[in-house]
């Protein structure tokens, strides 16, 4: 007995061959479809093959020669039919199987048309098939040696789907015209298509009688042809090839993680939002930069300023990340608020930005022992933890408060922000925190498997807790700008402000002539600098010879300098450096222009960065005096105001 059938095809690897037919011995000749070489195998041999998979039988049916009417066999099962298909299959089965019970099949005509009657009133059928279609079920089904799928309706090949009526000039014409203008523009229409087919075919008739013209399709034809253009071409003649790879590129699981602060991400994007100053007149939108724990998903730090986004954001958004958040309780002692998430981390990914590639930033992660890394350009999905946590602060929080800009422009339709614009930068700072601490971190996250970021955060912090590695002091020194300057016998220019003080000058005696040593200068203050003592290896805190510009950012100083060069009178009366600062950006905050305006709030250097700084006394100097930074309090103006977000967002006002 053999298990295979004559004219069989089947498998052996990737080698089609066909059962030629069975022979004596239980032998089994067998014929290379490409090649036509007979050749002879036992048949539990091939069986052998079979259940190991080497041998693969054809799926082709074996009734009417595997086709009908010129079109492709059965489906493979149910699922690819349509609807009305699977109801058809499913009665014809119901009959068959009916009949045969009754045994109708080899009676006379009469006693076969009655069982059909029957069985139809049994399934409830108002409409029993004829006697010939019932036959022809059966003949179907017996000559596929009763497989089923013979059985499978193929009403969805009924009228010609999926074929064109269309003339073969005019289908060429359609296709080289989607090819040519559609496909070959950044904006091509379905219009534009039946434009040049319809010139085409006016071109092409002129060579052709009446009888025999090509007619133009509708432009439907033209618009359903263009629907059927793969979406990878679509994006490839749109966007480009490179473009096209990344939207279209498998993406894996993201780089795994196994604790808290393995890999951090670090990430700015302007807040959705316009603030005001106390006055409530709109100022400008400002920036938030955040840095985001990839295993708990917890948020770090950030900074929000209306002062922009370099180094200075970065180098804020990384100490408030690294720094214990004890400030929270003393600076909103009405809430209930605990931000548990701080420590050193390993490693940090950052985008492709200029002020994360910039010297000062890199160097001020290794000396703290941190790893920079860098994501792949122009793809977001290399760091998409930190870029979604950003979308869902402003789409979830900002859009619901007063003064929104929502996302897009069309969507800004019978409403000016900047003329609702209410919220103050410390007010949105605090409602920042409120936020990230009550609501973010305590719902469910789907990434975590429906559990929230700070359970997460707090079952990893236990077995390996955050560490401190640098003090507060020597964190404010190596998150400054770096440069190299010459050591003069006056002291260092640098930013053209002169810097001198006595340790200095003793440095220059014990140092060889024409010197240049590293210089590290806070951005948010030009009144001293650190300079680094090769001889003690430690830092020398060098104070401006002009006190008067102390406190003031470098910005603010450069615009001290003009408005002095600009106007004599500051020169005569020896005003000084903040009282020159403060009337520039008073004269600019009253502007009618939110362009002078914005002007003003980087000039103010407007940030949340001395809400975010520890409230407490000054703690005492630490062991290497030379390298301490003085701590400087903040101007104690009292706890704000509780903010109700939901009544912000009912009544779009404070």
């Amino acid at each position: 007995m053999t298990t295979f059938v004559k004219s069989q095809e089947i498998f052996r690897g990737d080698v089609a061959y066909r059962i030629v037919r069975p022979m004596e011995n239980d032998a089994v000749q067998l014929e290379n479809v490409a090649t036509g070489q007979l050749s002879i195998h036992q048949h539990r041999d091939l069986l052998e093959e079979y259940r190991r998979g080497y041998l693969r039988v054809a799926l082709a049916r074996q009734y009417e020669g595997g086709k009908q009417n010129g079109k492709s066999g059965s489906p493979l099962d149910m699922s690819h039919l349509t609807e009305l298909a699977q109801i058809q299959t499913r009665r014809r089965v119901a009959y068959l199987i009916e009949l045969e019970k009754k045994e109708a099949f080899g009676s006379t005509q009469e006693q076969l048309c009655k069982a059909i009657s029957e069985v139809s009133a049994a399934l409830g059928d108002p409409s029993p098939p004829h006697r010939t279609t019932v036959l022809r079920w059966r003949r179907k089904y017996v000559i596929a040696q009763c497989d089923a799928h013979a059985l499978f309706s193929r009403l969805d090949m009924r009228g010609g789907k999926d074929q064109s009526r269309l003339q073969p000039e005019v289908e060429a014409i359609i296709h080289e015209k989607i090819e040519t203008v559609f496909l070959a523009r950044k904006t091509g229409s379905a219009e534009e298509v039946h434009n040049a087919v319809f010139l085409e075919l006016q071109k092409a008739n002129t060579t052709r009688i009446e009888t025999e013209w090509l007619r133009v399709p509708a432009l439907r034809t033209i618009q359903r042809r263009i629907g059927q253009v793969s979406a990878y071409d679509r994006a490839l003649a749109r966007f480009g090839p490179k473009e096209a790879e990344r939207r279209f590129l498998f993406r894996g699981p993201s780089r795994r993680v196994s604790r808290i602060l393995e890999l951090v991400e670090i990430d700015h994007t302007p807040v959705d939002i316009i603030v005001a100053d106390e006055g409530g007149v709109a100022i400008g939108r400002p920036v938030i930069t955040v840095v985001f724990d990839r295993f708990s998903r917890c948020a770090l730090g950030f900074s929000l300023s209306l002062a922009g986004h370099g180094t200075h954001a970065v180098f804020e958004a990384i100490r408030h990340a690294l720094l214990p958040k004890t400030y929270i309780e003393t600076l909103y002692p009405d809430l209930d608020l605990q931000w548990e998430c701080h420590g050193w981390f390993e490693r940090i990914l950052m985008d492709n930005g200029r002020e994360f590639h910039a010297r000062a930033v890199v160097d001020a992660l290794l000396n703290l022992g941190i790893t920079s890394e860098y994501a792949a350009s122009r793809d977001p999905d290399d760091k998409p933890f930190v870029e979604r946590f950003l979308q869902t602060l402003n789409y979830s929080f900002i859009h619901r408060l007063p003064g929104t800009t929502l996302a897009k422009i069309h969507q800004r339709v019978g409403f000016k922000a900047e003329e609702e614009a209410c919220i103050t930068l410390e007010q949105l700072n605090r409602l920042i925190h409120v936020w990230i601490l009550s609501v973010y971190h305590l719902r469910p996250h789907v990434g975590l498997n429906g559990r929230p970021p700070i359970e997460v955060w707090r079952e990893s912090a236990e077995a390996f807790p955050p560490r401190l590695k640098y003090n507060a002091d020597d964190l404010d020194i190596e998150l400054a700008e770096i440069a190299e300057s010459a050591l003069q016998h006056y002291g260092i220019d640098l930013n053209t402000f002169r810097y001198a003080s006595p340790a200095l000058a003793q440095l220059y005696r014990l140092l060889p002539q024409k010197s240049k040593v590293q210089v590290k200068w806070p951005g948010h203050d030009v009144g001293y600098i650190w300079v680094w003592d090769a001889l003690e290896k430690t830092y020398i805190k060098v104070d401006n010879t002009d006190q008067g510009y102390a406190g003031l950012t470098l910005l603010q100083a450069k615009a001290v300098k003009a408005a002095i060069a600009k106007n004599p009178d500051y020169q005569q009366t020896r005003a000084e450096a903040s009282a020159i600062l403060r009337e520039e950006a008073a004269e600019a905050e009253q502007s009618k222009e939110l362009k002078a305006r914005k002007r003003a709030a980087r000039m103010g250097n407007k940030t949340a960065k001395n809400e975010n700084r520890e409230q407490e006394e000054p703690v005492p100097a630490s062991p290497r005096p030379e390298a301490a930074r003085p701590q400087t309090e903040p101007e104690d103006s009292g706890p704000l105001e509780a903010f109700d977000m939901e009544s912000i967002g009912e009544s779009r006002g404070v």
